[in-house]
């Protein structure tokens, strides 16, 4: 076996890994939503941007053009594909919130500012741009 060989073979086995680690944690990440087809969506946009306020390293970032917002009768619903879904959870854009959490959707030069506050009370700030902002606030109650 030549080098070459070896060589195509060890970047084969990486990009094996790191396709099995991304899957894995999108896997983990994803489990907290129930299937879709067990709710009503009321609005959708699955090429969002976003980002989080938490710090420095959330708002730099972010997502682009990857962040799936769903809003059911009941929830809004921050996620993104299986395989950058560890990812967004690492930048705080993973989120399930029942709208009745939602403090507040103002929209700014940024985007939509969401203030929500999560199951054990912390208040989180996301930043996000949809195709429809007007509808997305509709759907949210704002």
């Amino acid at each position: 076996m030549d080098i070459s060989s070896i060589v195509i073979l060890v970047i084969l086995a990486v990009g094996g890994v790191m396709l099995k680690t991304f899957y894995d944690q999108g896997k983990a990440a994803l489990s907290i939503f129930p299937d879709l087809k067990t709710v009503t969506i009321v609005y959708r946009d699955k090429t969002a941007l976003g980002y989080s306020m938490k710090s420095w390293k959330t708002k730099i970032g972010g997502a682009s053009r990857s962040l799936d917002i769903i809003v059911t009768d009941k929830e809004l619903w921050l996620r993104s594909v299986l395989l950058l879904a560890g990812i967004t959870r690492q930048h705080d854009l993973v989120h399930r919130v029942p709208l009745h959490r939602i403090g507040s959707a103002k929209e700014s030069k940024e985007g939509i500012v969401l203030s929500f506050k999560t199951e054990k009370g912390e208040t989180k700030q996301i930043v996000i741009n949809t195709r429809d902002k007007g509808q997305f606030l509709k759907s949210i109650g704002e």
